[in-house]
């Protein structure tokens, strides 16, 4: 989550899926007429998803929008490969965390986007706390998160091992909240209440996503996986080919052609749209 360069060529889940929500569900951002829109984007990620799917739906005038994100490295790429554009911004942002200091910095917004983000957040309703507080009255939110993915389930078949173990003892952090709920629409309604909208829907999915060949799932592994960082580079190969052994063993890749190595991996999962107005 720290590779920015890998990210930006290997994201492309995020953006298909950000693509059709935004053609589905946009339509529910309430955009102003005075042409003063303010956006506040978390988890913007290299930024692709905000400048590509998420800048052209809005007014062709505004006041500003931040894209944030709580990796250093991820807002400096972001920034540099999308300088330039005007009353566009990149800051760091930890949502789960004290947002004071931002708010002091920054203001409330009209707007709030969240692509791929909160599931990595681990307590969902400081996550929610922040985005009421950071929204101005009568603003609005969309987020997309995951509720499921198989993924998952990898991490913690993968940190149960010897070999592994050592290198992800914190692997609760990095698996979606929901994962093994069995009402996710439910415990997300009961927190957006609890933290003050009135206002919202939420909207659950089934999606699926077909990478084709080892080394593209690779590739979407490595972008995301928090894990990989902390181990010797001689080791970190090793880790991918276990990741794929799992993968083949929960039934989740299919020989394309009889060719040796030449896989397709389908990974079903569950994603989460909320709108919500404070």
């Amino acid at each position: 989550m720290n590779k920015p360069n890998l990210y930006h060529r290997a994201n492309g889940v995020q953006r298909r899926d950000a693509k059709e929500i935004l053609i589905e569900h946009g339509h529910l951002l309430r955009w102003k007429e005075n042409n003063k829109d303010s956006l506040l984007d978390i988890g913007c990620g290299s930024g692709d998803v905000l400048i590509d799917f998420v800048v052209p739906m809005m007014p062709q005038k505004y006041a500003r929008i931040l894209a944030t994100d709580i990796s250093e490295q991820m807002v400096r790429f972001a920034r540099t490969v999308h300088s330039g554009r005007k009353n566009i911004y990149f800051d760091t942002l930890d949502i789960g965390g004290d947002v004071s200091r931002f708010v002091k910095k920054w203001g409330c917004f009209d707007h709030i986007t969240s692509f791929y983000c909160l599931h990595w957040v681990r307590y969902q309703s400081s996550a929610f706390s922040n985005i009421y507080n950071l929204l101005n009255p009568d603003g609005d939110c969309l987020l997309v998160f995951l509720a499921r993915n198989p993924i998952f389930d990898i991490y913690d078949q993968l940190s149960r091992s010897t070999k592994w173990s050592k290198y992800m003892t914190d692997v609760d952090k990095y698996i979606s909240p929901y994962q093994y709920c069995e009402n996710p629409a439910g415990e997300i309604e009961e927190i957006l209440s609890s933290v003050g909208f009135a206002k919202y829907k939420i909207h659950i999915s089934d999606k699926n996503y077909v990478y084709e060949g080892i080394d593209n799932l690779k590739k979407a592994v490595q972008a995301v996986n928090p894990f990989s960082e902390r181990m010797p580079l001689n080791l970190q190969e090793s880790f991918l080919n276990d990741y794929i052994s799992v993968v083949r063993k929960m039934s989740l890749s299919e020989n394309c052609s009889g060719v040796e190595n030449d896989y397709k991996f389908i990974t079903p999962y569950k994603l989460v749209v909320v709108y919500a107005v404070k």
